[in-house]
């Protein structure tokens, strides 16, 4: 019987055992709860709360959200052994790196030309292509980036691409420096180093990509002693020339002439060789959107293709959204059948959405698959998106526990000290919100970084809307209850838009070069900016003696003879006076005499006496000084 017993205990103890096995294995989303991991793990939600604060979280509450990896390192505290789900079965994800990427077929090298704005990048690609771009470009800047293929007089076949000058589109010109193969940084041998240069000094460098200076605009000066100026100035940055035992090679070069032009090609041919750029041509495509936009026929994608190649009819994920190519066309708009490693192509398709300038393009075997992988990542960006929002309520629900609790603090210090006012409760900054609305979404984002680093801490910038496409009736709404306006970049705005926004008085900025609008939104939002209040003197006089005089009965009043240092004093305007450095006076003059004749003004160098309304305390040495109250506008 006990040995029964026994097997029986021994049976249930074996049991048990393999179920907390089974119990200590759990697979994790990419993003969860707080609540929903204290379930996972089979703990109470409190006890949960107090272990993550001692684990170092803090400000946690049930309803906060972690990612995947977070949770795995919770969940192990607990000897939990987890798996986070990443969607390898619904997602798509590009094909590991070849194992010998040498036996594969050589492909384009992709060329990113960079440099400060008006250094003379696209004159020199014009050299290149043979083309004018920069004549289509507002103000001669270039807007997006521009991707084309170029067939050199060697017959090798190079694509660059072309990316803005302008501070404004730091993000679209990082993105460049991520796709490319090489860097040629151009510099204005007028104008050398320039703040937009070191950032796309810093750039390449990060990217870990080769790089070529070139030094432009030598047809306006090429004195050797200022080209040698540039390469100090390039190597006190960090850029190793070759001049200076470094490997970067600098071409001075004429965008204009084309003088020093083959010098370049030459340089770039040579770097590419080195590289020995190659990629597959066969298997599922994966390329970069340069630039997605609405045109007249569709929607229309720029991507440049980096391994595989793209046929029409093929389907391709971006972002969270996908197509079946309708349509492939080259920078000259004519038509393609297919497009291989290296070249940038122009898709259009029914997209059901635009995809976002940066997103990767990857091929997809059929409809279902595509459909799958959008609808994760759509998942994956609305728990993100819900994190988000929760991060921000508790943030908000805290600030506004502080306010009330300061709010208390100061009625307490006023009930318990009456007549001392309570210190005024800060406000935060002026919130200057704005929708922007622009023709393609590179403008919109780079626009929008542009503008988010708009203000001070008495002002700041808020993005309500940031969209692709003409102002609509709503944003006009939505405006004219907030403060501030529309930013309407590139696009045409409808004359039924204009006046709706004119009756519900919305300021819409309509700018087509992005810095421009950066400037106008400055203007706009310094209109809200207290003025600086400047004090000016305007004239001083000395009290040498001071005189009672009878005004009615036995009642006396002193008054101040003085002699006038500087300007001119009046009967009129503000007057204070000051003793031992120290205003101890400030009003209106009462009278103004002169051998006891009232006069309305005395001159620098003469002698009067000075009698004020509510003040008599003269002493000599008092200084008493006329001033104004200038305001100056205030400017971001």
């Amino acid at each position: 019987m006990a040995l029964r017993e026994e097997r029986a205990r021994a049976k249930e103890e074996k049991r048990a055992a393999k179920e907390a096995l089974v119990q200590k294995k759990i697979l994790l989303p990419e993003y969860i709860s707080v609540s929903d991991l204290a379930n996972a793990l089979r703990i109470k939600p409190r006890m949960f709360l107090v272990d993550l604060e001692q684990l170092g979280f803090e400000n946690i509450v049930q309803d906060s959200v972690m990612t995947g990896e977070t949770a795995a390192l919770v969940a192990a505290e607990y000897g939990f052994e987890t798996k986070v789900d990443t969607g390898d079965g619904r997602d798509l994800k590009p094909r590991p790196p070849p194992e010998d990427p040498f036996a594969l077929p050589p492909r384009p090298p992709i060329v990113t030309i960079m440099g400060h704005v008006d250094h003379g990048k696209t004159t020199m690609l014009d050299w290149l292509r043979k083309s004018s771009v920069a004549a289509g470009e507002h103000g001669g800047i270039t807007q997006h980036i521009g991707a084309f293929s170029v067939k050199l007089k060697s017959g090798k076949l190079i694509t660059f691409l072309d990316t803005p000058g302008h501070a404004a589109f730091l993000s679209m010109r990082q993105r460049g420096a991520n796709v490319t193969d090489i860097v040629v940084l151009v510099v204005a041998v007028d104008d050398s180093v320039k703040p937009q240069t070191i950032e796309a000094i810093k750039h390449a460098q990060n990217a870990k990509v080769p790089m070529i200076v070139a030094i432009n605009k030598i047809d306006v000066d090429d004195d050797p002693r200022r080209i040698d100026a540039v390469k100090t100035d390039l190597a006190s940055n960090g850029v190793e020339i070759e001049d200076y035992g470094g490997d970067v090679q600098v071409v001075a070069v004429s965008g204009v002439t084309g003088r020093g032009m083959g010098d370049l090609e030459e340089s770039i041919l040579t770097l590419s060789e080195i590289l020995d750029m190659r990629a597959e041509t066969d298997g599922m495509a994966e390329g970069w959107v340069l630039e997605a936009s609405v045109k007249a026929d569709g929607r229309a994608a720029t991507i440049l293709v980096k391994r595989g190649t793209l046929r029409i009819g093929d389907l391709i994920v971006a972002g969270k959204t996908y197509t079946r190519i309708r349509t492939m066309k080259n920078e000259a708009g004519t038509d393609m059948k297919e497009a291989g490693p290296g070249t940038p192509v122009e898709i259009y398709g029914s997209w059901k959405q635009p995809p976002m300038a940066g997103d990767m393009v990857l091929q997809a075997p059929d409809e279902t698959k595509a459909q799958n992988a959008v609808e994760y990542r759509q998942e994956i960006a609305d728990r993100a998106n819900s994190a988000a929002q929760q991060a921000q309520k508790e943030l908000a629900d805290r600030e506004e526990a502080e306010r009330k609790a300061l709010e208390e603090e100061m009625e307490e210090l006023a009930d318990g000290d009456e007549g001392v006012e309570a210190a005024a409760i800060p406000t935060g900054p002026i919130i200057y919100n704005v929708i922007v609305k622009g023709d393609v979404m590179g403008s919109v984002e780079a626009l929008t970084d542009a503008i988010k680093e708009i203000g001070s801490n008495e002002i700041q910038t808020r993005i309500l809307r940031a969209s692709s496409g003409l102002i609509t009736e709503s944003d006009i709404d939505h405006m004219a209850m907030a403060q501030g306006c529309i930013v309407n970049f590139n696009t045409v705005i409808p004359s039924g838009i204009l006046r709706r926004a004119d009756d519900a008085g919305v300021k819409i900025l309509d700018y087509n070069i992005i810095y421009e609008v950066v400037d106008a939104l400055k203007l706009q939002m310094s209109e809200l900016l207290e003025p600086t209040i400047r004090q000016k003197v305007s004239a001083e006089a000395e009290v040498l003696q001071v005189f009672p005089i009878n005004i009615i009965k036995r009642k006396f009043k002193n008054i101040a003879g003085v002699r006038v240092r500087l300007g001119t004093v009046t009967r009129g305007g503000q007057y204070r006076v000051i003793r031992d450095g120290e205003s101890i006076f400030d009003g209106k003059l009462e009278a103004l005499k002169q051998n006891k004749k009232d006069v309305n003004e005395m001159k620098n160098g003469t002698e009067c006496g000075m009698m004020f309304e509510d003040f008599d305390d003269f002493m000599p040495g008092d200084i008493i000084q006329l001033y104004e109250n200038i305001e100056e506008r205030r400017y971001l």
